[in-house]
């Protein structure tokens, strides 16, 4: 797999922008995310005891 295939870049909205200003005091233009980081927000595993 390509390098540019393995990082996923989201491009924020003016109001995220500004909610992400208000939070932590930085800027930020995007979010970037490896597949396998992305793969766990959509649908995070969890174990469940037997």
């Amino acid at each position: 797999m390509a390098d540019e295939k393995k990082h996923l870049r989201i491009n924020l909205t003016d109001e995220q922008k500004n909610q992400i200003r208000t939070a932590t005091g930085k800027s930020a233009e995007a979010i970037e995310l490896s597949v396998e980081e992305l793969e766990q927000r959509i649908a995070p595993r969890t174990v469940v005891p037997s």
